[in-house]
């Protein structure tokens, strides 16, 4: 929830071009308008994007001590649970800190100066803009901190997949073997659970995972290409209504009482256009 309103209120976009990334908004958000303070918006928003997949992962391990270890649990209840706050705020700041320090880039700018101006028809310095360019246009060097800051926000995903993917593994690889002794409608539940747990990983391995990722990788590659990759981030959004859906109608119980739900508010749309007629 509070990652889609951040994404209302910063409205944010990006756009590929050969070595570049740039990450943009059209909108001035929160009135900052200043040269040194309009881009403070989009750093808080790659923080945020960060901490949510940091909390994607802290479900994960949530769910494996649910089943296995139930006294670690104890690490989600009161006081110690501000544990997880600091570990998603830790990758929150790791991830955006280097936004930061793109934002004071002056060479970037101006490499997207003309391509900002062909495809948008606006100047660069007229709105909220981060860039990143990986390589030197003039000699070709590389462009250390700019490299070393897509790897560390790829390192920050890779790190939050493979916790989820460990978790995930481990969970189905143990219950494989308790679950020989369960009956049948328990061992049916298990399934059920697995493919719901399959889904919960390729959900946002899709929507928030894979796109980031490539948004990211593209200007080390380095290709000869000019694209509004923008689009990618509405996938962002699509995650926290996919989840959802996938455990109302992967989980019987769940789907059983959908439709129930579906039904009822499918008969009074149509009594209340009857009683309009």
């Amino acid at each position: 929830m509070l990652f889609a309103t951040v994404e209302i209120i910063v409205y944010p976009n990006t756009h590929n071009y050969k070595a570049g990334m740039l990450f943009f908004s059209f909108t001035e958000s929160f009135g900052l308008s200043g040269s040194k303070t309009k881009n403070f918006p989009l750093v808080g928003y790659t923080f945020v994007h960060s901490a949510t997949m940091s909390l994607l992962s802290v479900q994960f391990i949530y769910r494996y001590c649910l089943v296995f270890d139930v006294n670690k649990l104890q690490c989600f209840k009161g006081w110690k649970s501000v544990i997880w706050y600091i570990y998603c705020s830790f990758f929150g700041f790791q991830y955006a800190v280097f936004f930061l320090y793109w934002a004071h880039d002056e060479f970037s700018p101006e490499y997207f100066r003309e391509e900002v101006l062909l495809r948008y028809n606006a100047n660069i310095s007229s709105f909220p803009a981060i860039s990143c360019v990986a390589y030197d246009p003039v000699d070709g060097s590389v462009r250390w901190w700019n490299v070393i800051g897509i790897i560390n926000v790829c390192s920050v995903m890779i790190v939050q997949y493979g916790v989820m993917i460990y978790c995930g593994w481990s969970m189905h690889t143990k219950m494989a073997d308790k679950i020989k002794h369960f009956s049948k409608n328990l061992r049916k539940l298990h399934e059920q659970l697995f493919k719901t747990l399959v889904l919960q990983i390729t959900a946002p391995t899709l929507t928030l995972f894979l796109p980031a990722s490539l948004i990211m990788l593209l200007p080390i590659l380095n290709l000869d290409i000019s694209i509004p990759s923008g689009v990618m981030l509405c996938s962002f959004t699509l995650y926290p209504a996919l989840d959802s859906i996938i455990v109302m109608f992967v989980v019987s119980e769940y789907k059983t009482t959908a439709k129930k739900v579906f039904k009822v508010i499918g008969k009074t749309i149509v009594e209340f256009n009857q009683s309009r007629n």
